[in-house]
C-alpha cells in the first residue's frame, strides 16, 4: 500500500473512462487490479485511470506493485493506432498537409511493412509518411494524437495495439492505416512523472516480467484514514494470503484483454 499523495502519474486520462471506473468500483466495493509503480520515484507506470479514480473517491491508499524500473527485464514500447478507412493515402495527405511538421513520403515494396523511428503514418497502400527532421518526442506524440482525433472525428474506430501487432494487422488487411507513436526512454518517463509533465493518453506501453491481477481489494480499506500504512499493508497481505495464485503464460487472455507478459492472478 502506498499513500495516494506520494504517487506521480505520467500520462493524461480519458475522463469518461475514469467516471466509468469509479461507478464500477463503487458498485462492486472493490478495486480489481493494483497500480504498477517505479519503486525509486513512485511514478505510476501503468494504471493512470485507476489512480485518478482512487483520487476521485478520496482514497487514502493505493495497492501497488513496486517495480525495479531500471531492470532490463522491464521493456518500454508504444501504443500504435490502427484504422480501417476509405482511401488511406488520400486521407493521410489531406490531414498531414495541415501539420506543423514537414514530412516526406515514400512507397514501400509490397512485402515490406517495416517502419523507421521517424515514421508517423503507414498505409496498407504501401506508403510511409516520415518526419523530415528529428523532433522532440513529446511534440511528435501530441501531433500523432491530434491526427488520431481528426480521424476519429470523421466517425472512424481506432484500435490501440503494440507496434508488432499493429504492423501484422496492417499487413494482413485487418486495418489499412497505422499512426506510429514514438517510444520514450525510462529516464524520460520518470522525469516527466516527477515534473508533472503529462504525456497524452495511451502513449507508453510497459511490458513487465509478471503482472499481478485480480487483487479485488475492498474499497473501505483504501478509503480508511484511521489506520497507518503499515496496518494497511498488513490487511492487504491478509486479503491476498487467502487467495489461490494462478499463473498464466505470456500471450494469455484475461478479462477480455491479451497480455504480453506472464500473469499472476489472485483467484478466490
Amino acid at each position: 500500500m502506498i499513500d495516494m499523495d506520494e504517487l506521480k502519474p505520467h500520462e493524461e486520462i480519458v475522463e469518461a473512462t475514469v467516471t466509468k471506473l469509479v461507478n464500477a468500483v463503487q458498485s462492486e466495493g472493490l478495486l480489481r487490479d493494483p497500480l504498477m509503480i517505479d519503486k525509486e520515484s513512485y511514478v505510476v507506470l501503468d494504471g493512470m485511470h485507476r489512480y485518478n479514480a482512487l483520487r476521485r473517491m478520496k482514497c487514502h491508499f493505493a495497492p501497488c506493485c513496486l517495480l525495479d524500473y531500471n531492470s532490463p527485464l522491464i521493456k518500454v514500447g508504444a501504443w500504435f493506432r490502427l484504422f480501417f478507412v476509405d482511401n488511406p493515402d488520400l486521407l493521410s495527405d489531406r490531414f498531414l498537409s495541415g501539420s506543423k511538421f514537414t514530412y516526406s513520403k515514400h512507397k514501400r515494396a509490397d512485402d515490406k511493412f517495416n517502419y523507421e523511428t521517424d515514421t508517423i503514418i503507414l498505409t496498407r497502400g504501401g506508403t510511409n509518411y516520415s518526419l523530415i527532421k528529428p523532433h522532440d518526442p513529446l511534440d511528435r506524440a501530441r501531433e500523432a494524437i491530434a491526427l488520431e482525433r481528426r480521424i476519429v472525428e470523421q466517425g472512424q474506430h481506432v484500435r490501440y495495439l503494440s507496434e508488432t501487432v499493429a504492423i501484422q494487422q496492417l499487413k494482413s488487411g485487418e486495418g489499412n492505416l497505422v499512426i506510429a507513436l514514438p517510444t520514450f526512454s525510462k529516464d524520460q518517463i520518470r522525469e516527466m512523472g516527477i515534473k508533472g509533465q503529462l504525456l497524452p493518453h495511451k502513449v507508453t506501453r510497459h511490458v513487465i516480467p509478471s503482472r499481478p491481477l485480480a487483487f479485488n481489494i475492498p474499497l473501505d480499506l483504501l478509503t480508511n484514514q484511521e489506520i497507518s500504512r503499515e496496518e494497511a499493508d498488513k490487511r492487504l497481505s491478509e486479503v491476498l494470503g487467502k487467495r489461490r495464485l494462478e499463473r498464466k503464460p505470456a500471450g494469455s487472455m484475461f478479462d477480455g484483454r491479451r497480455y504480453d507478459e506472464e500473469l499472476l492472478i489472485f483467484s478466490k
